[in-house]
């Protein structure tokens, strides 16, 4: 899954969290909304930031043999 794959699925994420807000919300439905954004864009940037720095590791795994 890319970046931009994986993008539109939180897109999609906050857009239905945002347009269902007055179902569940009966009550500051401004306010579910906003929760809902800033929400989704926190899990967003957790997930973009961890996904990036997969792409080119600062460390590379080492293989320790251990003698017998």
């Amino acid at each position: 899954m890319g970046l931009l794959l994986g993008t539109l699925i939180f897109l999609i994420i906050g857009a239905a969290g945002a347009l269902s807000a007055p179902f569940w919300a009966k009550s500051q439905v401004d306010l579910v909304r906003v929760l809902c954004a800033v929400g989704t864009f926190c899990c967003w940037m957790s997930w973009a930031l961890i996904y990036m720095a997969q792409m080119n590791p600062l460390l590379l795994p080492t293989r320790s043999i251990k003698a017998e």
